[in-house]
């Protein structure tokens, strides 16, 4: 997004104010003046004490350690000697701070107090930074406008021989600008300077989607539990800033004010290194008696196995739920609260309200993955604070014994019956019956894929003030490599027959992306191909009716290439509709014999939606400048009812 370039571009003007000084004494700090770049043969005036700086500045990574990036010239602190059991200080000589900025590159091992650089005042710490653990160094920034004309010293620390024992350190620059922008705590600003780096190049990827929903750059996951508050749709999702491949679970936000048009907002969840935490997982958003935006997630601790061991945390949104600060009592819930009963895989918690109760799923297994114990659980809270909660038992055990394990458990009341969508790290299904909330048991009468495509996984829903079922799900399969990985589907508004069975159909707001427009009139296709050279475009919304005839399979030829023989097919047998390699088993019912296609192509993202009823999600690389359409019957006719299509625009805010 343009907020998120412009912070970068604020970096690099940032960059040009400085000027490169030998690291030297000095005893009065000037405007703009880089106090240490570390480019001499030793350390100049500093202390170096202990066995973790050598004799002078490295001049890259040392033997064993992984690549060293982001320092600028030639030399700079790393403290990775002898290893991580290298452990010492490093301190400057006295300065006066004249300048209400320090900015500095900082990379390596987090463990706040042990790996830091430190300002101390009359000895005592009074700032303090760590790495992130990542060996490219980022820009952090101090602000010191408390301790103007104070005395001061520097000192950078390792005292941690364990893993990622060492720490980065260069360009120590005092400034009247600040580097990077700050946010609410050191780690989100570590991660939003990290996106901010990373924007541009995947912003200028010609295969990243323009309208689906993204984090600005770098890998993005499951949506957790999408919120309506205070006028706002709120989108949380999983997300690492830090790069383009899973990883580094942090929440990323946004907001929108009509499910079309997304503002990213700051990084609203994060790894609480100091605390053991290692990553944070999916879950959901709600609010407690008190009104208070609340987060519920899955915690995994630093080096713990996600398997073994989980517990579900909590945090406390402020009055816009934008920032969030974790709750004092977690774990809010731990494994204790199963008693003798061990769940493997425990994650993902789902929060819902009946008959004045609330009520928590979570998904899991009870077997270490064997197959035949996938189970969703089901958790009571016995006060409005939500920080008190009783096991209920198993909810629902998967009846397939080949499936090994439930993640992403929704439960949900639509019309007169319960709705259970889960992953079960395969095609998503949804089950739909009854829900006994006293005996805390779901009895499913009716079951069915909410997406057939393989690309499609994790969704997550809410209901909005229009009483609507709203759901996005995480669109997965991209190539890596290109600065960003990941998106959400369209939101989807989820409705159900009169059966049981679930129909999607993408929310109507959508159409506000809507620009050019094309129609075809009514024609009867008998045995042949047609293209349409009037209707091209890589991002394009497509309402096709066709009425089968005798043709054996008809549809739609999507990025079609400039000499026809290359296309993204969408095709329809009387059973099977296909798309891609993607087959959904569709029968059109007696009374309704037209067939209907809405399809959205979005540059490498396909979404199909036929007759509401089967949806197809597909991740797509025809060639760039493949941006043909076309229509097709084979083995005789078929009569194409209706045709609209529009060129779409981007769904990103300024």
């Amino acid at each position: 997004m343009k907020t998120f370039a412009a912070v970068l571009a604020l970096c690099a003007a940032s960059l040009l104010l400085s000027h490169s000084v030998a690291a030297a004494p000095l005893n009065i700090v000037t405007n703009k003046t880089v106090f240490a770049d570390f480019e001499g043969a030793d350390w100049g005036g500093w202390t170096a004490l202990g066995d973790a700086f050598d004799k002078g500045p490295a001049r890259g990574s040392w033997p064993n350690q992984q690549p060293v990036t982001g320092f600028l010239g030639s030399g700079f602190v790393n403290t990775f000697v002898n290893g991580d059991k290298s452990t010492g200080t490093l301190t400057s000589p006295e300065f006066t701070i004249t300048l209400p900025y320090l900015n500095f590159l900082i990379g390596g091992g987090n463990h706040p107090g042990k790996v830091c650089i430190n300002l101390l005042i009359d000895g005592k710490v009074v700032e303090s930074a760590t790495g992130y653990e990542f060996e490219r160094l980022h820009w952090h920034t101090w602000s010191l406008f408390p301790y103007m004309r104070k005395k001061a010293r520097l000192q950078i620390v390792d005292n941690y021989s364990g893993g990622w024992g060492h720490i980065s350190i260069d360009q120590i620059t005092f400034s009247d600008r600040q580097m990077v922008h700050r946010y609410s705590n050191d780690p989100v600003t570590h991660a939003m300077t990290s996106v901010a780096e990373a924007a541009p190049r995947a912003q200028a990827d010609p295969t990243r989607p323009i309208f689906h929903f993204m984090a600005p750059a770098n890998w993005m996951n499951d949506p957790n539990r999408p919120f309506y508050f205070r006028d706002y749709y709120h989108i949380y999702y999983q997300h690492n800033p830090f790069g383009d491949e899973w990883g580094h679970m942090h929440w990323g936000h946004a907001r929108s004010r009509d499910l079309v048009f997304w503002k990213q907002l700051p990084i609203s969840l994060w790894p609480s290194k100091e605390r053991g935490e290692d990553h944070v997982f999916s879950g959901c958003m709600t609010t407690n008696s008190n009104g208070e935006p609340m987060a519920f997630y899955t915690s995994i601790g630093y080096g713990k196995s996600a398997t073994d061991y989980a517990e579900q945390w909590a945090a406390i949104g402020d009055s816009d739920a934008n920032t969030f600060k974790k709750h004092p009592m977690n774990p809010i819930l731990s494994e204790k609260i199963h008693g003798d009963v061990k769940v493997y895989d425990w994650r993902d918690p789902f929060i819902f309200r009946e008959a004045g109760k609330t009520f928590m799923v979570c998904g899991g297994n009870l077997n270490r993955a064997k197959g035949g114990q996938a189970v969703v659980l089901l958790y009571e809270a016995s006060n409005g604070a939500l920080t008190n909660w009783s096991y209920r038992g198993v909810l629902f055990t998967h009846p397939d014994p080949a499936v090994k394990n439930i993640e992403c458990p929704n439960f949900f009341k639509l019309r007169d019956r319960w709705v259970l969508i889960h992953s079960p790290h395969g095609k998503v299904e949804y089950l739909t019956g009854a829900f006994d909330a006293v005996a805390g048991k779901f009895t499913a009468t009716a079951r069915g894929l909410m997406d057939y495509g393989d690309d499609y996984y994790a969704p997550n829903c809410m209901e909005d003030p229009q009483g609507r079922r709203v759901l996005w799900g995480w669109v997965r399969g991209f190539k890596s490599g290109r600065g960003w990985n990941g998106c959400l589907t369209l939101a989807r508004i989820v409705s159900m027959d009169n059966d049981g069975h679930l129909l999607q159909k993408p929310a109507p707001e959508l159409a506000k992306l809507r620009g050019q427009s094309f129609t075809l009139p009514i024609v009867e296709l008998n045995n042949v191909t047609n293209a349409m050279d009037n209707v091209r475009g890589d991002t394009m919304e497509i309402l096709a009716e066709f009425e089968p005839g005798t043709a054996k399979s008809f549809g739609l030829r999507l990025r079609v290439s400039n000499d026809g023989s290359q296309a993204v097919t969408v095709s329809y047998d009387g059973e099977t509709l296909s798309a891609a390699g993607v087959r959904a088993k569709l029968t059109l019912p007696e009374n309704q014999k037209v067939l209907k296609l809405h399809i959205f192509i979005d540059r490498s993202v396909m979404e199909i939606y036929a007759n509401d009823r089967a949806c197809l999600t597909k991740v797509i690389y025809p060639g760039e400048r493949d941006l043909g359409l076309g229509l097709f019957a084979d083995g005789g006719k078929v009569k194409l009812k209706s045709f609209n299509a529009w060129t779409l625009k981007s769904s990103a805010m300024d």
